[in-house]
């Protein structure tokens, strides 16, 4: 196993994603040493004073994917995520299917690994998925601003060319699909 080495960060920062405002990297205080690391991945507190972040986080998520695995693109209207990544490293994109937004339809993609720590908080009304880049696989976590509901859930295929995520593996004999992800819908649909 690998032990990452994370980026020093003593003090909590948020980066609002330009193009969509309502994304943002949030990143998080890490102090690493001759010991490993030690990362403050979420507090409540801090983060509502300090940068105003107040979601009221219900689910713990985790999961793990292979090298080359894409996930996505799914929604669950009411649902925001705050995605990170423990270990390996995976390129994790939103879409904003708010119709009533100025940035409807457009979408965003953030590098989140096990050395940067960053955090992507992705709000209710965005479609979600990600593809992972490291060879031995990575290991994702969200928090999510509301419980599971499988009725709600709904997905837009991850190759949808009017959405046109530009996912970094291009090579389709790498790329892992679930079969229920490409039987998605197209965006027009929605």
């Amino acid at each position: 196993m690998s032990v990452p080495t994370p980026e020093k960060r003593f003090q909590l920062e948020k980066e609002v994603v330009a193009a969509i405002p309502d994304l943002l990297v949030i990143k998080p205080k890490v102090f690493p040493d001759e010991r490993g690391f030690f990362s403050e991945s979420y507090n409540k507190t801090e983060w509502a004073e300090k940068i105003g972040y107040t979601e009221d986080l219900q689910q713990d998520n985790h999961s793990f994917s292979h090298y080359g695995v894409l996930r996505g693109l799914h929604t669950q209207p009411h649902m925001g995520k705050l995605v990170t990544v423990v270990s390996g490293e995976i390129f994790d994109v939103a879409v904003d299917i708010r119709k009533d937004s100025p940035t409807y339809g457009k979408w965003h993609g953030v590098i989140l690994n096990a050395n940067n720590k960053h955090a992507f908080w992705i709000p209710a009304g965005f479609l979600h998925g990600f593809q992972v880049l490291s060879k031995e696989g990575a290991h994702v976590t969200y928090k999510c601003s509301a419980v599971y509901d499988p009725k709600t859930e709904y997905g837009i295929n991850p190759f949808d060319e009017d959405i046109n995520v530009d996912w970094p593996i291009k090579d389709k004999s790498v790329v892992i699909v679930s079969e229920r992800d490409t039987q998605h819908a197209s965006f027009k649909s929605l």
